[in-house]
């Protein structure tokens, strides 16, 4: 999702997926994300909660809102294809779906993403895009949907007197676009982009403090907790906010009492990672342990490195078994443990 300048041009467009900028511009911290990008006249802030992400766009005075949104962009060597996008410029949103293969989804055929987008500023004008021909020509104007393995959308939206920036809420989910919009209403959907970020600081400020060091320099400190956000930024909660998530058997469950994970690289983590969750972040832990009994059921045996909802078969042994153990005999109990 890349904000652009307001002209239509091929060139225009194309040149909107990239933008230069100088780290001297960016500012980060847990919860927070921003960064400046003045060739194209846009500050570009983020934030997020468990399941939705937050963006806000402020353009320059001369410039009317604009953004583009690349359905089946991927990252790095992946790549993704069945994309579907529809806009209903009524409800200022934007809905759809996209199959991707990263490195390790890849090898169990994909992970399909659902994901409703929500503005806080009135569409005024809709063009979509299939087909990477038809990516770098003029989009289709008024055409509110689109499918395909190259498939975006763009949006121009009505600019008030006040410029306000652009706010974007993104729900995300496994399952369905419905589950999305569940996740954005339950998360966001009564808050603005400073009610997200302020609870987003919050969260983290309460993960960061439940281990305090005192002593050593401010370098060795800032280290230290740059390490500790590190170590909590994964493993990814992957189930809805109603619970339901879509299993190793590719079909949909229910966590009843605790939050579905995935996303475990197990073989790095069970000597240190996990054995930090025990004493810090036990109710997190137990939740990880309950996914693992779950992915074991539903696949067939316990994951080497679970991602998605498929087994990736990455790395050699049994680290599940040792982080089930571990937890079992540090106290965390409150899972099936004979089928474990």
């Amino acid at each position: 999702m890349v904000a652009g300048n307001p002209r239509r041009t091929a060139k225009r467009r194309h040149l909107g997926l990239y933008a230069t900028f100088e780290h001297g511009d960016e500012i980060a911290f847990p919860g927070y994300y921003a960064v400046d990008l003045p060739h194209v006249g846009v500050e570009v802030e983020l934030t997020a909660t468990p399941r939705v992400g937050v963006h806000r766009y402020t353009f320059a005075e001369e410039a009317a809102p604009e953004i583009q949104i690349h359905v089946t962009n991927a990252l790095g060597q992946g790549r993704s294809d069945a994309g579907v996008v529809r806009v209903v410029p009524e409800a200022r949103e934007v809905e759809g779906s996209v199959r991707t293969f990263g490195s390790f989804s890849g090898r169990y055929g994909g992970i399909e993403v659902f994901f409703v987008a929500r503005a806080n500023l009135p569409i005024a004008d809709v063009g979509t895009w299939q087909g990477e021909d038809a990516r770098d020509s003029e989009p289709a104007e008024a055409e509110t949907t689109a499918t395909g393995n190259d498939v975006g959308v763009v949006l121009r939206f009505e600019r008030d007197g006040a410029n306000t920036p652009l706010e974007l809420k993104v729900g995300l989910s496994y399952v369905s676009v419905e589950g999305a919009r569940r996740n954005l209403e339950a998360e966001a959907g009564e808050l603005d982009f400073d009610g997200v970020l302020a609870r987003a600081k919050e969260a983290w400020e309460e993960k960061l403090g439940r281990a305090r060091v005192s002593g050593g320099t401010p370098k060795q400190q800032t280290i230290y907790y740059t390490a500790l956000y590190h170590a909590l930024v994964m493993p990814s909660i992957a189930s809805d906010v109603d619970g339901r998530y879509i299993g190793f058997d590719k079909q949909v469950h229910e966590a009843e009492g605790f939050n579905y994970y995935t996303d475990m690289s197990l073989w790095d983590t069970f000597r240190t990672a996990h054995p930090l969750y025990t004493l810090i972040a036990r109710r997190e832990q137990r939740d990880m342990v309950r996914s693992l009994v779950a992915m074991a059921r539903e696949g067939g045996y316990l994951p080497r490195w679970p991602s998605g909802n498929g087994y990736t078969n990455s790395m050699f042994g049994t680290p599940a078994d040792f982080v089930i153990a571990e937890s079992y005999l540090k106290g965390i109990r409150d899972f099936d443990v004979e089928f474990a």
